[in-house]
């Protein structure tokens, strides 16, 4: 009797039928889709994502929460906001707004065999509400652990070796942020980019450098190679590193506007 009254006093939600979970399952992953449909590299508010989910604000923000504690979102810088997590951007997208040509395929392809690293191409954008962003066009990475980090996509752009390249060389009209405040780097270490033409950027796992493509002085993309510590320990293979770089880039942005021109 103790026992079956036990069991007459569980909630009745404590009895799931079979296909309860596979709809907490759909719900969440509508939620992630729908992070992604709205941007990837942006934040967003509950009721936004909510409504491209089909969901009701009140199940959104549970399934936001559920998210965050799984590490696929995270609280975006204004309060009751969420954009993905670097590592579900790499994972789930986003779609790229730009479609790869031959003169990408073949700069990574070459990169990526003259240096054995990881070889990504970002082109930059700017969007009313979004502010400057770099859409990530195409990445060749044979090892999964070093694929976030080489995707580049982290939400603070002076992070990412990428994202310095795109600070230092884009008009300033276009280096801000969603609600318009300009994206600065400190002055010497803009210095350091230009002088160079490399950027650099450090993970506790990973290591990047990053340099522009250009065509005349308008910045149209940036080619980035990533790798592990032990690629980056020696300071000639740095250098080395760097040199390749540089010159994929000059040959890419020949070929780039050669393909450019092809499309008009």
């Amino acid at each position: 009797m103790p026992a079956l009254a036990a069991q007459q006093t569980l909630p009745p939600a404590a009895a799931l039928s079979a296909t309860q979970p596979n709809r907490s399952a759909r719900a969440f992953a509508r939620i992630v889709r729908a992070l992604v449909h709205l941007g990837a590299d942006a934040e967003h508010q509950v009721a936004d994502i909510a409504r491209v989910a089909d969901l009701r604000p009140g199940h959104a923000s549970r399934l936001l929460l559920t998210a965050v504690e799984e590490h696929f979102a995270e609280h975006g810088s204004r309060y009751g906001t969420y954009r993905l997590t670097r590592d579900a951007v790499a994972l789930f997208g986003p779609a790229s707004a730009r479609p790869t040509t031959p003169a990408i395929t073949e700069a990574l392809h070459c990169l990526h065999q003259e240096t054995g690293l990881a070889v990504a191409w970002h082109e930059p954008g700017w969007r009313p509400g979004t502010g400057l962003h770099l859409d990530l066009v195409d990445i060749l990475c044979r090892q999964p652990a070093l694929r976030a980090d080489a995707a580049q996509l982290h939400a603070d752009l002076s992070r990412t070796a990428a994202g310095r390249i795109a600070l230092v060389y884009l008009p300033p009209q276009m280096a801000s942020t969603a609600d318009g405040h300009p994206l600065r780097l400190p002055e010497r270490l803009a210095h350091s980019v230009t002088d160079s033409r490399i950027a650099a950027s450090r993970t506790a796992s990973t290591h990047s450098l990053a340099t522009p493509v250009q065509r005349g002085a308008t910045l149209i993309a940036t080619l980035t190679v990533t790798g592990g510590p032990a690629d980056f320990a020696d300071p000639l293979t740095v250098q080395e590193h760097a040199v390749l770089l540089r010159r994929a880039a000059a040959r890419a942005a020949l070929s780039r506007t050669a393909d450019l021109r092809q499309i008009a």
